[in-house]
């Protein structure tokens, strides 16, 4: 095996157990009473098998040789270190969103969330990642909330929104 073949195939080991717990919780669940064509698990288990099926030929190309090669290098060139600070920049923002959904509302929590991670990926234009930010939150909160009459949290822009 090739070198960094065991950890593909953990990683795709991993991504099969997923599959496997979408499929297995899958089939826990309790369907209504109704008459429906088409049952609520029925994605559930595609993605779940799916997935599994990926999986499996992945794990078989990686045993015969066939290891990830990180687009725009060859197979042999060194790999540079990860950049850890982008990914705290990326995990934060995510952690931000899930504390200021309740808080801060949807609007304010995507606004945060979107200009973080815009920052962790190295766009230094702050106010202008703001400004998009902040409209597209809008766009959407009011195309959900008004147009599908999907309630999202209002937040501190509650009479305002």
């Amino acid at each position: 095996m090739k070198k960094g073949a065991k950890s593909e195939l953990a990683f795709v080991g991993s991504l099969f157990l997923i599959g496997a717990i979408a499929v297995w919780d899958t089939s826990r669940t309790e369907l209504p009473a109704l008459n429906m064509t088409v049952k609520p698990t029925l994605f559930p288990y595609v993605i779940g098998i799916f997935l599994m099926v990926l999986c499996l030929v992945l794990a078989i190309s990686i045993v015969r040789g066939n290891t990830a090669v990180p687009e725009g290098l060859e197979p042999g060139d060194t790999i540079e270190k990860t950049d850890y600070v982008s990914f705290l920049y990326v995990l934060g923002s995510i952690v931000a969103y899930l504390i200021l959904i309740n808080h801060g509302g949807f609007v304010v929590a995507t606004t945060v969330s979107f200009v973080g991670i815009v920052f962790a990926f190295g766009d230094k234009r702050i106010v202008r990642a703001t400004i998009f930010a902040f409209i597209f939150a809008v766009v959407v909160f009011v195309s959900f909330t008004h147009f599908l009459h999907v309630d999202l949290p209002v937040g501190i822009f509650k009479g305002i929104l």
